[in-house]
């Protein structure tokens, strides 16, 4: 049974907001499917539902929600002609989602992101680039993006956008090695005007533009970084990116090595 938290919530490419129109139990679920193959406790999941003043019934609620949540799980899988199996077991301190992870999109997502990110440090860099771009390939949109998310659930969707960012930076930094520095330049100028304090985006992108041959383009580049930084934090430039910046003015040969990824 496939499952999905890189987008909507799905179960078996359906959308679970289809299925379940209350708020609550998709957040059960939610939870469930960030931990797969572990308990996830029943206190964690009545912090989630009601932070700080859960009911006194809470308890009981809860297990309506595992309950509607068995349903769900029996109904599509009688929808799409698969075997009956115990999908949402009880299992102490709380519930566990038993699944396969080469169905489940995070998990699927977390071991090409390790292989990628393997042989980015070992210098293959074209395996790399295509392990990293699969794993990207497997996002469809915001992470759960139709949950409400409580206590919880919120870092960890912030944890997978970061996680997000962090792959996307690698693929490109893997692009570059390649020599790809054309290719890259226009997902370059949309990220650092979607992040703009963050340097290593910031390094890639004047990289990118200094070995295409456009160093002003790259010095402007670097002169809107330390305005961002200055102006909303008060901060001067870090001396890795500045040291890059007169790399490029004096036609360092560091600037043409990509050498300064190594410290990205």
């Amino acid at each position: 049974m496939r499952l999905g938290v890189l987008g909507t919530l799905t179960v078996e490419d359906v959308e679970v907001a289809d299925i379940l129109t209350a708020p609550k139990p998709r957040s059960v679920l939610a939870m469930l499917m960030l931990q797969p193959g572990r308990a996830v406790s029943t206190a964690s999941l009545i912090q989630e539902l009601w932070d700080e003043s859960p009911p006194r019934s809470a308890a009981t609620t809860l297990q309506t929600y595992i309950l509607k949540l068995r349903r769900m799980f029996r109904g599509i899988a009688q929808a799409n002609n698969l075997p009956p199996r115990e999908v949402l077991v009880t299992r102490v301190p709380g519930y566990l989602l038993q699944v396969d992870s080469a169905a489940h999109d995070l998990s699927a997502y977390e071991s090409l992101v390790a292989q990628g990110q393997a042989l980015l440090a070992q210098g293959d860099y074209e395996r790399s680039r295509d392990l990293l771009s699969r794993a990207l390939g497997l996002w469809r949109g915001a992470p759960l993006s139709d949950v409400r998310p409580g206590p919880l659930l919120y870092p960890q969707i912030c944890g997978l956008e970061e996680s997000r960012l962090t792959v996307t930076e690698m693929r490109i930094e893997a692009e570059l090695r390649l020599g790809h520095h054309h290719a890259v330049q226009r997902e370059l100028a949309v990220l650092v005007g979607s992040h703009p304090f963050h340097e290593g985006i910031r390094v890639m992108h004047m990289l990118a533009l200094f070995q295409s041959g456009r160093l002003s383009a790259a010095l402007e580049s670097f002169h809107q970084y330390r305005h961002h930084v200055a102006t909303e934090l008060g901060l001067e430039p870090s001396p890795r990116i500045r040291g890059l910046q007169q790399a490029m003015l004096s036609f360092d040969p560091m600037a043409d090595s990509l050498a300064i990824l190594d410290r990205v």
